[in-house]
């Protein structure tokens, strides 16, 4: 069976490859089948003191106050004990006028997670095959130094300490940010790039891009191109001022410490962005190094 790899907030898996992420925020991913949705995910930290009766009886209890719908605990299917048999599972089922549902709640004591998977529909032969072949890849990624994020056709390798910030996945433009205490990672896809560097330039776009960024924090372009694509790097002559520094000592929401690197090429026909704004002095390699995990699954 063709599969796609799927790396969100902390965890990865694989699943068919005529599913799709139809629906995603922090923690959580819902995916269809090309007619309906068909596959929730959510995961949430608890600690080292879990308790899968109590668990259950929360989500039992939050469940039915929103929808009405009573969920009640069963058998774990067959096809599902192998691959969760390293869990403390607890597989459920539900039915509501429309439709029903079944899945399962486990706990990950390494990653001090409990996540809840449920199947919507018709659980035929297609989405038990999609279960198993989900919790066979399943993996949590808080304890590495570095963790996949890959949706739709974007895929980076980004610090694990960095917390998703905000995100958005519109039709030709995606964004993703991510920041600890101290730095901000925001990646950029924009397409279709024929399109749009028919009318401009990678730099005159870029410059439209970041337009706010650069005249706040004070940023000048240095632009390349060759003949498979561009390249457009965004960085600060001057040091912030010192009433910004200042600013950024108090608080960390202030980041006077910019960088922007801008990629064009061909093969993807997308525009790809990495901008870096820190409270602290930003090595001159910090972008080109976040772009070497950077890529368009093609």
């Amino acid at each position: 069976m063709d599969r796609k790899h799927i790396g969100w907030d902390g965890i990865s898996f694989d699943t068919p490859s005529n599913f799709e992420v139809s629906g995603i925020d922090n923690k959580f991913l819902q995916l269809d089948d090309g007619e309906q949705p068909c596959i929730e995910i959510r995961w949430y930290d608890a600690g080292k003191t879990y308790k899968e009766k109590t668990y259950f009886r929360q989500l039992a209890k939050k469940v039915e106050s929103a929808s009405g719908i009573k969920i009640e605990s069963t058998v774990l299917p067959a096809s599902w004990k192998k691959p969760l048999k390293k869990f403390h599972a607890t597989a459920f089922y539900w039915q509501s006028d429309l439709t029903t549902g079944r899945g399962v709640m486990f706990y990950c004591k390494d990653a001090s997670q409990v996540m809840l998977i449920q199947f919507i529909g018709k659980c035929d032969h297609c989405t038990d095959d999609a279960a198993v072949m989900l919790f066979e890849t399943l993996k949590f990624h808080n304890k590495e130094k570095d963790t996949l994020w890959r949706i739709y056709d974007m895929s980076a390798m980004l610090p694990t300490a960095y917390k998703l910030k905000s995100f958005e996945f519109k039709p030709g433009r995606f964004t993703l940010s991510l920041a600890d205490q101290t730095e901000t990672i925001s990646l950029y896809r924009v397409s279709p790039a024929d399109i749009i560097l028919k009318k401009e330039t990678l730099g005159e776009f870029s410059q439209r891009l970041f337009k706010d960024d650069i005249g706040k924090l004070g940023l000048s372009l240095a632009e390349l191109e060759y003949e498979t694509g561009a390249t457009c790097m965004f960085g600060q002559e001057k040091k912030p001022s010192t009433a910004s520094l200042a600013l950024s000592k108090l608080s960390s929401k202030r980041r006077p410490f910019a960088q922007i690197e801008v990629r064009y090429t061909q093969e993807s026909n997308r525009i790809l962005a990495v901008m870096i704004c820190s409270r602290q002095v930003i090595p001159e390699d910090r972008a080109k190094g976040i772009f070497e995990n950077y890529e368009i699954i093609q």
